[in-house]
Protein backbone atom coordinates (compact mmCIF):
# COMPACT_ATOMS: atom_id res chain seq x y z
CA UNK A 1 0.00 0.00 0.00
CA UNK A 2 2.99 2.49 0.57
CA UNK A 3 4.00 2.67 -2.95
CA UNK A 4 0.83 3.21 -4.18
CA UNK A 5 0.32 5.85 -1.27
CA UNK A 6 3.62 7.41 -2.46
CA UNK A 7 2.43 7.44 -6.07
CA UNK A 8 -0.58 9.03 -5.56
CA UNK A 9 1.10 11.73 -3.34
CA UNK A 10 3.80 12.62 -6.35
CA UNK A 11 1.17 12.59 -8.72
CA UNK A 12 -1.26 15.33 -6.49
CA UNK A 13 1.61 17.32 -5.82
CA UNK A 14 2.96 17.13 -9.33
CA UNK A 15 -0.39 17.92 -10.34
CA UNK A 16 -0.45 21.14 -8.44
CA UNK A 17 2.68 22.37 -9.62
CA UNK A 18 2.02 21.68 -13.10
CA UNK A 19 -1.58 24.12 -12.05
CA UNK A 20 0.38 26.63 -11.07
CA UNK A 21 2.89 27.25 -13.87
CA UNK A 22 0.18 27.25 -16.15
CA UNK A 23 -1.95 29.95 -14.45
CA UNK A 24 1.62 31.99 -13.88
CA UNK A 25 0.86 33.92 -16.57
CA UNK A 26 -2.45 35.05 -15.43
CA UNK A 27 -1.16 35.99 -11.82
CA UNK A 28 1.28 37.87 -13.72
CA UNK A 29 -0.83 39.94 -15.75
CA UNK A 30 -3.24 40.27 -12.96
CA UNK A 31 -0.27 42.04 -10.43
CA UNK A 32 0.41 44.41 -13.37
CA UNK A 33 -2.76 45.27 -14.01
CA UNK A 34 -2.91 45.82 -9.90
CA UNK A 35 0.41 47.58 -9.65
CA UNK A 36 0.66 49.33 -13.20
CA UNK A 37 0.02 52.90 -15.09
CA UNK A 38 -3.80 52.78 -15.99
CA UNK A 39 -4.82 54.46 -18.57
CA UNK A 40 -7.35 55.77 -17.50
CA UNK A 41 -5.41 57.89 -14.60
CA UNK A 42 -6.64 61.51 -14.93
CA UNK A 43 -4.06 63.95 -16.57
CA UNK A 44 -1.45 65.04 -14.31
CA UNK A 45 -1.92 62.49 -11.83
CA UNK A 46 2.08 61.28 -12.75
CA UNK A 47 4.42 63.96 -13.47
CA UNK A 48 8.38 63.37 -14.01
CA UNK A 49 9.07 67.67 -12.67
CA UNK A 50 13.03 67.50 -12.65
CA UNK A 51 14.53 64.42 -14.78
CA UNK A 52 12.09 64.61 -17.53
CA UNK A 53 10.48 61.66 -18.57
CA UNK A 54 12.07 59.57 -15.93
CA UNK A 55 11.32 58.28 -12.69
CA UNK A 56 7.42 59.86 -12.31
CA UNK A 57 5.86 60.32 -9.57
CA UNK A 58 2.35 60.95 -8.11
CA UNK A 59 2.82 64.21 -5.76
CA UNK A 60 0.52 64.40 -2.70
CA UNK A 61 1.74 67.91 -0.80
CA UNK A 62 -0.20 67.13 2.47
CA UNK A 63 2.00 63.43 2.77
CA UNK A 64 4.47 63.23 5.34
CA UNK A 65 8.32 62.68 5.66
CA UNK A 66 8.62 64.83 2.94
CA UNK A 67 12.79 66.18 2.32
CA UNK A 68 13.01 69.56 3.59
CA UNK A 69 15.10 72.58 2.35
CA UNK A 70 16.84 72.56 6.03
CA UNK A 71 17.93 68.38 5.67
CA UNK A 72 21.13 67.98 5.02
CA UNK A 73 19.76 66.35 1.55
CA UNK A 74 22.62 63.86 1.06
CA UNK A 75 21.72 60.68 -0.65
CA UNK A 76 24.36 57.91 -1.87
CA UNK A 77 22.17 55.22 -3.93
CA UNK A 78 23.84 51.59 -4.85
CA UNK A 79 22.33 49.64 -7.96
CA UNK A 80 23.61 46.46 -8.17
CA UNK A 81 20.86 44.57 -10.13
CA UNK A 82 20.02 44.67 -13.35
CA UNK A 83 16.17 43.87 -13.05
CA UNK A 84 15.06 44.44 -16.69
CA UNK A 85 16.14 44.20 -20.04
CA UNK A 86 19.06 45.73 -21.70
CA UNK A 87 16.45 48.04 -24.26
CA UNK A 88 15.56 50.27 -21.31
CA UNK A 89 17.25 52.10 -18.09
CA UNK A 90 18.26 50.30 -15.57
CA UNK A 91 15.57 49.82 -12.93
CA UNK A 92 17.68 51.42 -10.23
CA UNK A 93 18.83 54.53 -12.45
CA UNK A 94 14.76 54.57 -12.91
CA UNK A 95 14.52 54.77 -9.07
CA UNK A 96 17.29 57.59 -8.08
CA UNK A 97 15.54 59.70 -11.15
CA UNK A 98 12.12 59.16 -8.86
CA UNK A 99 13.89 60.11 -5.43
CA UNK A 100 14.82 63.25 -7.57
CA UNK A 101 11.52 64.01 -8.99
CA UNK A 102 10.66 63.86 -5.09
CA UNK A 103 12.91 66.22 -3.52
CA UNK A 104 12.16 68.66 -6.17
CA UNK A 105 8.64 68.03 -5.59
CA UNK A 106 8.77 68.35 -1.98
CA UNK A 107 10.61 72.49 -2.83
CA UNK A 108 14.12 71.39 -2.01
CA UNK A 109 16.38 73.15 -4.52
CA UNK A 110 18.47 70.99 -6.96
CA UNK A 111 21.63 72.84 -5.63
CA UNK A 112 21.04 70.93 -2.66
CA UNK A 113 20.96 67.99 -3.53
CA UNK A 114 24.25 65.76 -2.64
CA UNK A 115 23.49 62.36 -4.60
CA UNK A 116 25.85 60.03 -5.06
CA UNK A 117 24.59 56.57 -7.39
CA UNK A 118 27.40 53.67 -6.77
CA UNK A 119 26.95 51.16 -9.81
CA UNK A 120 28.54 47.74 -9.20
CA UNK A 121 27.53 44.04 -9.79
CA UNK A 122 24.73 42.82 -12.14
CA UNK A 123 24.22 46.84 -12.47
CA UNK A 124 27.90 47.43 -14.06
CA UNK A 125 27.44 46.77 -18.12
CA UNK A 126 24.60 49.70 -17.60
CA UNK A 127 27.99 52.03 -17.63
CA UNK A 128 29.49 51.13 -20.88
CA UNK A 129 29.57 53.41 -23.69
CA UNK A 130 27.17 53.58 -26.35
CA UNK A 131 29.97 51.14 -29.16
CA UNK A 132 30.11 48.90 -26.44
CA UNK A 133 26.71 48.58 -25.06
CA UNK A 134 25.94 47.89 -28.41
CA UNK A 135 28.56 45.18 -29.28
CA UNK A 136 27.47 43.30 -26.21
CA UNK A 137 23.72 43.89 -26.65
CA UNK A 138 22.47 44.44 -30.29
CA UNK A 139 21.10 47.74 -29.50
CA UNK A 140 21.71 51.40 -28.11
CA UNK A 141 22.55 52.65 -24.52
CA UNK A 142 19.83 53.10 -23.00
CA UNK A 143 21.05 54.23 -19.74
CA UNK A 144 23.39 57.47 -21.29
CA UNK A 145 20.11 59.57 -21.62
CA UNK A 146 19.61 58.96 -18.24
CA UNK A 147 22.67 59.82 -17.07
CA UNK A 148 22.92 62.30 -18.60
CA UNK A 149 19.88 63.75 -17.09
CA UNK A 150 20.52 62.85 -13.47
CA UNK A 151 23.72 64.62 -14.32
CA UNK A 152 22.51 67.77 -15.53
CA UNK A 153 20.89 67.61 -11.62
CA UNK A 154 24.09 67.63 -10.05
CA UNK A 155 23.84 63.58 -9.29
CA UNK A 156 27.47 62.21 -9.53
CA UNK A 157 26.62 58.42 -11.55
CA UNK A 158 29.86 56.52 -10.28
CA UNK A 159 30.72 52.54 -11.34
CA UNK A 160 32.96 50.33 -9.27
CA UNK A 161 36.26 49.98 -10.70
CA UNK A 162 36.13 46.39 -8.79
CA UNK A 163 33.24 45.46 -10.88
CA UNK A 164 34.47 46.91 -13.73
CA UNK A 165 37.28 44.15 -13.17
CA UNK A 166 35.40 41.65 -12.87
CA UNK A 167 33.65 41.79 -15.87
CA UNK A 168 36.92 42.38 -17.88
CA UNK A 169 35.51 45.21 -19.22
CA UNK A 170 38.47 47.74 -19.92
CA UNK A 171 38.69 51.09 -18.24
CA UNK A 172 38.09 52.94 -21.48
CA UNK A 173 35.08 50.79 -22.07
CA UNK A 174 33.24 52.85 -19.49
CA UNK A 175 31.13 55.98 -20.92
CA UNK A 176 33.05 59.42 -19.82
CA UNK A 177 30.19 60.52 -18.62
CA UNK A 178 30.53 57.54 -15.53
CA UNK A 179 33.02 58.47 -12.85
CA UNK A 180 35.23 55.55 -11.78
CA UNK A 181 35.22 54.81 -8.20
CA UNK A 182 37.50 52.78 -6.50
CA UNK A 183 35.00 50.60 -5.00
CA UNK A 184 31.30 50.40 -4.64
CA UNK A 185 32.19 49.31 -0.99
CA UNK A 186 34.12 51.87 -0.48
CA UNK A 187 31.96 54.18 -1.96
CA UNK A 188 28.88 53.61 0.12
CA UNK A 189 31.43 53.24 3.36
CA UNK A 190 33.35 57.16 2.38
CA UNK A 191 29.89 58.57 1.90
CA UNK A 192 28.44 57.50 5.26
CA UNK A 193 31.24 58.39 7.29
CA UNK A 194 30.52 61.92 5.65
CA UNK A 195 27.05 61.60 6.91
CA UNK A 196 25.13 60.59 3.59
CA UNK A 197 22.11 58.49 4.23
CA UNK A 198 22.15 54.87 1.83
CA UNK A 199 19.64 53.86 0.12
CA UNK A 200 19.39 50.69 -1.98
CA UNK A 201 18.09 50.53 -5.03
Amino acid sequence: MRPVVSYVLIAAVAGFIGASFSSAPAIAEKISQHFGVQDNDPDGFWSTPAIDGYGKIHYEADAAYKPAVGDSNKVVFQITKAENGPKVPNLGLERVARVVNLYIASGVPQEQLKFVVSVTGDGTPAMLNNAEYKKVFGVDNPNLKLISELRAKGVDVSVCDQSVAFHHFKHEWIDTSVTHALSSPTTVATLENQGYAFLAM
